[in-house]
């Protein structure tokens, strides 16, 4: 039982060591910088997130409701297109249609 208390005691105790990096020192301070910017970064991600996936959403919904603007100007366009094709069908079956019974009609092209 001893080793094994001995064991434990020893991991216990034991400090872990820090890693360092071979470009930085630990014994110099960090800078003010670096400071601010290791401070506030990790807070700045979900609001970074955030913003980008409102702008998105805005972009689609502004998309989605322009396609329905030019597709109801497109609709009143084609309404009006049929109501003066079926105008011109009405004026056309109202007048009398004129038939050219003269055997040399003057829109002929050819002079024989």
């Amino acid at each position: 039982m001893v080793p094994l208390i001995r064991l434990v005691r020893t991991r216990s105790l034991r400090v872990p060591q820090q890693r360092t990096r071979g470009y930085s020192s630990t014994a110099e301070p960090r800078s003010a910088h670096s400071e601010w910017y290791a401070s506030m970064l990790p807070g700045m991600i979900p609001v970074a997130l955030l913003g980008s996936a409102v702008y998105l959403g805005l972009q689609l919904l502004q998309s989605q409701l322009d396609h329905e603007k030019f597709l109801d100007e497109a609709r009143d366009q084609v309404r009006q297109l049929e109501e003066e094709v079926d105008r011109l069908q009405a004026e056309r079956a109202i007048k009398p249609s004129v038939v050219s019974s003269s055997d040399n009609p003057a829109s002929k092209w050819w002079p024989w």
